[in-house]
């Protein structure tokens, strides 16, 4: 391979658009290990924490703890680490630690510090407890995380008062998570959203704590989780507490005499047990509860489609998605404000937010927290096991849609042994975010099968499987977008880009694996198309989710073979371009026979024609992107073509 100037590529973009949906068995090429019984392995977690060194965003430092109880306090500082408990479940693996205030290497006495420099921090199926006896004395945190972009998949925090502190203003995602406490036990500043968690208070008390800046969109979001009672965990040495009915509030606002706290909280679609006050909130008049105390402007505490632990919703007479009881400086919300908390608005633009899309706003102009982050994205890189090589997560490809035989026409293979969740979108108006002058107004999507038969079609997103596209935390950004949801077996498929009415412009076609299984995997993508002239190249996006190794890829650009195929206005002589996630070339190839005859041959794949390009590449964990155009200015019809090659 050899290397020519760069083309001019939009990677940061063509990034945020191809983000990842599926957390597959996959893990770094930086893997530690953590086991007290084995001589080859460090004997503490921290021990592990300090040894990392040369990681990297698609190059992360997986430290592997085996199951068993860790008696430490432990600190982490490095960006890109994660912890994976190897047990069979969460509480298999437990870092337990006694400290309060002013102990351990915590000024707050956490049993895990995740501090700021600590970006992208991820852990799964794992522990995290302060073991202080329950007396409601003092703070006794079991995590505080005051990095941005941190998750925990998996996890299980136990504690009483101050459990968890989400700080530093920072964006956090906690998913599939199990949280105990009794007093102010979810609290902080951060942008946090609690997906589908198990919250339980095990005393009469405050779930969360919020200090939300003003100056920031969105504090406490709590989607599709449960309020459970709890009782207290070690009888001998705690007060042997338990929250009985109508003791615990949803929250009350931390630091609200402070002119830059808007405390906001949000429950969305929540189950909540008895031992859920009626009146939800508290003003957080001390000593005692004063219903006539009435906190607005400096709180958003808001709710929407909260039930009994059966299901049951509650009593809502007027509608305004707020239980009757609660107190009268509750914030209304509407459905179609409901709809607006995905994963996609939650951490996108900040600019999305106004008195129209959330409850209520901060009368403050907010601030962005940073560039748009997909947490299901950065979790794809999170491995369960060493040792898998990495996976491509999602394809996509854009490029101008024309009329007739000249559309967007993508190809994608599914292997493995099992059925795969997929998500295709057709993506046409959202691409002027972009800076694309001429999207596609209105795609239409049609998926089809290997013989040519349909099994989905869709115009507008919205028309049908809306709740099921909304729940991926993805949906289209524009109403006349196109996508279908799909679980499909192990085989060929044709996802096909039309602009209704026989309109064209540039659209984005995807297809993400959702299935979260190496079973049955993501494998190929190909994408035919009419090349153009200028900047209406072909451009396929593809990621490779961290593995033990790197990963083998051939790229092909196909042109002159199409005409054996019946396919008029074949492109004559394609090129093919490889940039990595920074837009930096990496490859480029003209006529394949030109460089890496041997190793192309070898894959028992190779272009059909001299004239085609393709590249073998050997390529870590990342973003890449890689570009088909014309030699020379040409123009016709082109397939661009992605093959995952395995180690």
């Amino acid at each position: 391979m050899y290397h020519r100037g760069p083309r001019k590529v939009d990677a940061a973009w063509l990034f945020q658009t191809v983000a990842l949906f599926a957390a597959l068995n996959s893990a770094s090429a930086t893997d530690y290990y953590v086991d007290p019984s084995d001589a080859r392995a460090y004997a503490t977690v921290q021990e592990a924490v300090d040894a990392v060194g040369g990681q990297s965003e698609f190059n992360r430092a997986n430290i592997f703890i085996a199951p068993g109880m860790y008696r430490e306090a432990v600190s982490v500082a490095k960006p890109y680490v994660s912890f994976i408990g190897t047990g069979d479940s969460p509480a298999a693996t437990k870092i337990t630690f006694p400290g309060v205030l002013g102990s351990g290497p915590s000024s707050w006495g956490a049993a895990l510090e995740i501090q700021s420099a600590a970006t992208a921090f991820m852990a799964r199926d794992i522990t995290f407890e302060n073991s202080v006896p329950d007396k409601n004395l003092t703070s006794a945190l079991a995590t505080r995380s005051a990095a941005d972009r941190t998750i925990f998949d998996n996890v299980r925090f136990l504690g009483y008062q101050d459990t968890l502190m989400v700080d530093e203003i920072s964006r956090q995602y906690f998913r599939d998570s199990f949280i105990t406490g009794d007093s102010d036990f979810i609290f902080g500043n951060a942008t946090a959203v609690f997906d589908s968690c198990t919250i339980e208070s095990t005393d009469y008390g405050w779930i969360t704590a919020a200090n939300t800046r003003r100056i920031t969109s969105n504090g406490l979001v709590f989607l599709d989780c449960t309020l459970v009672p709890g009782t207290d965990r070690n009888l001998p040495g705690d007060d042997r507490t338990t929250a009985f009915p109508g003791t615990v509030f949803l929250g009350r606002p931390w630091m609200w005499t402070e002119p830059e706290t808007n405390s906001s909280v949000i429950f969305i679609r929540t189950r909540m047990g008895p031992h859920i006050i009626l009146a939800g909130w508290d003003p957080w008049d001390l000593p005692g509860f004063n219903p006539n105390i009435d906190r607005d402007p400096r709180t958003r505490f808001s709710e929407f489609s909260s039930m009994d632990l059966s299901g049951v919703p509650l009593v809502d007479r007027n509608g305004d998605g707020t239980p009757d009881g609660r107190v009268r400086w509750a914030d209304p919300m509407t459905e179609e404000q409901a709809a607006n908390y995905t994963l996609e608005h939650i951490f996108g633009p900040v600019d999305f937010w106004d008195a129209t899309t959330q409850p209520e706003t901060s009368g403050t102009g907010y601030e962005s927290q940073g560039e748009l982050w997909n947490p299901l994205a950065q979790l794809a890189l999170l491995p369960t096991e060493p040792g898998e090589r990495s996976q491509a997560l999602n394809i996509s490809t854009r490029l101008e849609v024309q009329t007739g035989d000249n559309v967007l026409i993508a190809g994608f293979i599914l292997t493995g042994t099992e059925s795969t969740k997929v998500l295709l979108r057709a993506l046409g108006p959202s691409l002027e975010e972009a800076d694309i002058d001429d999207p596609l107004e209105d795609p239409v999507l049609d998926l089809r099968a290997a013989d040519g038969s349909r099994i989905a079609y869709n115009n507008n997103w919205k028309y049908s499987q809306e709740a099921e596209i909304i729940a991926t935390g993805i949906p289209p950004g524009d109403d006349h977008e196109a996508a279908i949801l799909a679980t499909l077996p192990p085989g060929v498929y044709t996802a096909i880009v039309r602009g209704r009415h026989s309109t064209s412009g540039v659209a984005l076609v995807e297809v993400y694996g959702l299935s979260g299984t190496s079973a049955g995997e993501l494998a190929n993508i190909s994408t035919r198309g009419f090349i153009d002239r200028g900047d209406h190249v072909m451009i396929a996006g593809f990621i490779l989710a961290g593995g033990s190794g790197d990963s083998r890829v051939l790229i092909r650009a196909i042109g002159p073979a199409l005409s054996a195929a019946g396919i008029a206005e074949a492109l004559a002589d394609p090129t093919l371009e490889l940039h990595d996630g920074n837009g930096v070339p990496i490859a480029f190839n003209d006529n394949w026979k030109d460089a890496q005859q041997t190793e192309i041959e070898a894959t028992n794949i190779p272009p059909a024609d001299d004239r085609e390009s393709a590249i073998v590449a050997l390529l870590p964990p990342g973003p890449y992107t890689a570009i088909l155009a014309s030699r020379d200015g040409g123009t016709g019809i082109g397939m661009i073509e992605v093959y995952n090659l395995g180690f």
